[in-house]
């Protein structure tokens, strides 16, 4: 059924702007090569076609993921300063 969540872990890179989710609160099964500083475990939350993702992304590239490799893996951007000036 669509509208089934389930309980999901994001975990991030030590250091770098990678994230990653699994349904294993562990994250055993999150590959090490792309990250060997370690996962950290940042939040844990429900994970459905129509939850919100404490993350700027999507939950169903997610879900697609965790589907076929039982995790998902992504780079979010940094965050560039605004070269707007204050008023």
């Amino acid at each position: 059924m669509l509208s089934e969540t389930r309980t999901a872990y994001l975990f991030h890179c030590r250091g770098d702007h990678l994230f990653a989710v699994s349904h294993d609160m562990t994250g055993a099964n999150i590959p090490r090569t792309t990250c060997t500083d370690g996962w950290l475990l940042r939040k844990t939350f429900e994970l459905g076609v129509y939850s919100e993702v404490p993350a700027s992304i999507m939950p169903e590239p997610i879900m697609r993921g965790i589907r076929n490799v039982g995790y998902y893996i992504w780079r979010e951007h940094a965050r560039q300063p605004s070269a707007e000036k204050p008023k």
